[in-house]
């Protein structure tokens, strides 16, 4: 098992960057539902309150997601042992995979 552990020892500077590829994809697979959501609530507001709306989403609604997200997702990943870090970061790749492919189906 010393490969996994050098395989974890090669991940180990990119937890950042992969914890925000996990949730820039689940943003991906799940905005276009999440944009539709708020289009339903903002439909009967004047044309200015609706474009706020969504630049407030897009920017700061969004932007918080990411950041935030990242961050937990960061945390969660160091907190797994080195042994298994290769392992749950291929599986959720594999996860998201599965989840886009299925949501964009129907």
């Amino acid at each position: 098992m010393g490969w996994m552990l050098d395989i974890t020892a090669w991940m180990k500077p990119y937890i950042g960057q992969i914890s925000v590829a996990f949730v820039a994809t689940l943003l991906v697979i799940y905005g276009d539902a999440i944009n539709k959501t708020v289009r339903v609530f903002v439909k009967p507001y004047p044309f200015i309150l609706r474009i706020t709306a969504f630049v407030l989403l897009c920017t700061l609604g969004y932007g918080f997601l990411t950041v935030w997200g990242s961050a937990q997702i960061k945390s969660l990943l160091w907190s797994i042992p080195d042994l298994y870090k290769p392992v749950t970061v291929v599986g959720a790749f594999c996860i998201l995979g599965i989840l886009a492919e299925r949501y964009h189906k129907s």
